[in-house]
């Protein structure tokens, strides 16, 4: 049988070595944590087109984002050709819009189906390279109740469209003087004669019509036409994720930059995760590890309420627990500040699942421990341990193999935006299994051996000594 409780400093010294490293990265350098945790922005967006990481990031580096980390992932919930993008020529009124919007409603709406979502935005592009830029209206029509149309019936259902004002200087406005005739007239008549008319009082005056010519300080004289129309090809999103303020002017200009850059994108979402928020995360955070360490030594400690001692095996469990969440913890910090890797909200849901399986696989060695104490009663509570071990160490290694395998397969291919909480996983489970067969159990023979003070220096420490004691006091 292996003596795997003999070389129980080993493995503690083993430990040791994982967990100084990241301990002193933790308190020197701390965690690069994201937006969840500092505040800042999380924008969402669906390009027209497949973009990777490394486009993104240049394209956005002019606009000097604090802290940026770009994620792509996929929301197949809107298809990809159910996008379509309408680029006019100029910036339009509210006239040529509400005429859009109602060819739009009017063609694609279907009785009983919500109606087709229209977003529209007044864009900063470049006609050409070299052009001067200027304003232009952009629609965004998305959530097609049918079949989406094809860009060329988009543009034949808009190839006519009335003129537009400008609409920076105000709404189209027109006066005009009306002609007006001033004067009076009489006239009698003399019977038997001819008549001659007669004016009294004033002549009859005739006043030619004078009129202010029709003016309009703002004219619908600008022509508007339909300059492209694109239809997304994916379900990729794209989220940036910012420690600086995005405001809409901001979102306008990114927006510009990347359609001037040839590539469409739709907002679907802009979140701001102010200081106040972040702080109270990170207080929650902290908050439900503790709570879940000291439900679990209350529940280990009652567990175990019929052995000798049960808040040792408690204790030695959220030793093992504290391991496990040390171990993950100073290894993010390690490669937050070695490659840049934030850590998000979902690190603590990967912490927490982390200290329920590492407490779970714990549980079944000492349970094991529990049993074996009422079979071998001739048999030192140190052999009762290793016993204990070997005979558990294949059930644990096969369940754990079994949850590593999967959590590689979705580290290595599960996309950037889950890969920090499945490698936190991934890391913390790996954790848990060699700290509850060679931590937790380990440090309940060292504190039941008195090893952990003074007392391993005792001359009576002899297997007829100290050792049957306990053994008589651990078997009571």
């Amino acid at each position: 049988m292996f003596n795997l409780t003999g070389k129980r400093y080993l493995f503690l010294i083993i430990s040791l070595i994982v967990i100084v490293p990241g301990t002193l990265s933790l308190i020197f350098k701390g965690l690069n944590v994201g937006i969840d945790f500092l505040g800042g922005a999380n924008i969402e967006l669906r390009p027209g087109q497949s973009i990777s990481i490394a486009q993104t990031k240049n394209l956005v580096q002019p606009f000097k984002f604090v802290d940026l980390q770009v994620v792509t992932g996929d929301n197949p919930q809107v298809a990809g050709n159910q996008t379509i993008w309408i680029r006019l020529n100029t910036q339009v009124d509210s006239n040529v819009q509400d005429t859009i919007k109602n060819d739009l409603h009017a063609k694609y709406d279907q009785p009983g189906k919500p109606a087709i979502a229209i977003n529209i935005d007044n864009l900063n592009l470049t006609p050409s390279p070299g052009a001067k830029p200027r304003t232009v209206t952009v629609f965004t029509v998305t959530k097609f109740p049918g079949a989406p149309p094809t860009p060329s019936a988009v543009r034949s259902l808009l190839s006519k469209l009335p003129d537009t004002s400008d609409p920076t200087k105000g709404p189209s406005t027109s006066t005009a003087t009306t002609p007006t005739a001033t004067g009076t007239a009489s006239a009698t008549r003399t019977p038997g004669a001819t008549a001659t008319p007669k004016a009294t009082g004033t002549s009859p005056v005739l006043v030619t019509p004078t009129a202010t010519p029709s003016s309009a300080s703002n004219p619908a004289n600008i022509r508007v036409n339909v300059v492209d129309v694109r239809q997304g090809t994916t379900t990729q999103t794209v989220t940036l994720l910012t420690r600086s303020t995005v405001d809409n002017g901001t979102l306008l200009q990114l927006q510009s930059h990347f359609v001037n850059s040839g590539i469409y994108m739709q907002v679907l979402q802009n979140a701001t995760v102010s200081g106040s928020v972040a702080g109270e995360t990170t207080r929650n955070a902290i908050l439900a590890v503790i709570a879940a360490s000291v439900l679990i030594l209350l529940y280990v400690w009652f567990a175990f309420r019929k052995v000798a001692k049960p808040w040792r095996y408690g204790t030695c469990a959220i030793i093992a627990l504290l391991h496990d969440v040390l171990v993950v913890v100073g290894v993010f910090s390690i490669l937050g500040w070695l490659f840049g890797v934030q850590i998000d909200a979902l690190f603590i849901t990967a912490l927490l699942t982390v200290v329920g399986f590492s407490v779970h696989d714990t549980i079944v060695v000492f349970d094991r421990i529990r049993e074996n104490m009422t079979r071998r009663t001739s048999e030192t509570f140190e052999q009762v341990v290793n016993a204990s071990l070997v005979q558990t160490m294949a059930r644990s290694l096969n369940t754990s193999l079994t949850v590593l395998f999967t959590l590689s397969a979705l580290t290595l291919f599960g996309g950037e935006s889950i890969r920090v909480f499945t490698g936190a996983l991934l890391l913390g489970i790996l954790s848990g299994t060699y700290s509850s067969i060679f931590n937790a159990s380990m440090l309940l023979v060292i504190w039941e051996r008195g090893e952990l003070g003074f007392g391993r220096f005792n001359r009576d420490r002899t297997q007829t000594g100290r050792e049957a004691r306990e053994l008589v006091r651990s078997r009571g």
